[in-house]
């Protein structure tokens, strides 16, 4: 073992255990993480512990939005066009399928879900993407547009944010 990480209100504790537990020497003032920082210890180094400013990975970040994009959300978690009478049911499982059921969805069904809020709401608490859903309560809540304008924004957002091919840098 040539490091031990650890976090929360009891990190302390994990490196006073990691030392009885190997017969290691407990290090003196052992410092307490606060916030989005973490305990840093390497046993042979000589150094106390110290923190350090954990950082979200990006590979994670671009994983849960090819999940959203591209995979198939659980049924609860999932997009329902139903329109105000609920005749309809049609389940959309991510968001390429969300954005091509928009586009061919009648215009009272889109403005019904619209008017409702439903489609920021499901950005925001399935998707998980405060800036989707801020981007779409913008046109939920712009009375001026017509059904073709609001369809148009939203899932241009969609797609500019998940579906969008990677560009090359510019030389």
């Amino acid at each position: 073992m040539t490091a031990v990480i650890a976090l929360g209100p009891k990190a302390k504790g994990v490196i006073k255990t990691f030392c009885k537990e190997t017969g290691l020497k407990a290090p003196k003032d052992i410092p307490l993480p606060k916030g989005d920082r973490v305990l840093f210890w390497r046993p042979h180094d000589g150094k106390k512990p110290f923190t350090v400013k954990a950082i979200e990975p990006d590979q994670s970040l671009k994983r849960h939005s090819r999940k959203y994009a591209e995979g198939e959300l659980d049924e609860a978690s999932s997009f329902y066009f139903t329109g105000q009478k609920k005749a309809m049911n049609l389940r959309a499982h991510n968001l390429i399928i969300f954005a091509q059921m928009a586009e061919g969805i009648d215009d009272k069904t889109w403005e019904y879900h619209l008017r409702a809020g439903d489609y920021s709401k499901w950005f925001r608490h399935q998707i998980r993407d405060k800036e989707l859903a801020r981007e779409t309560a913008e046109a939920e809540n712009d009375k001026r547009l017509s059904p073709e304008e609001s369809r148009k924004l939203v899932i241009d957002a969609v797609r500019r944010r998940y579906t969008a091919p990677a560009t090359a840098p510019e030389k």
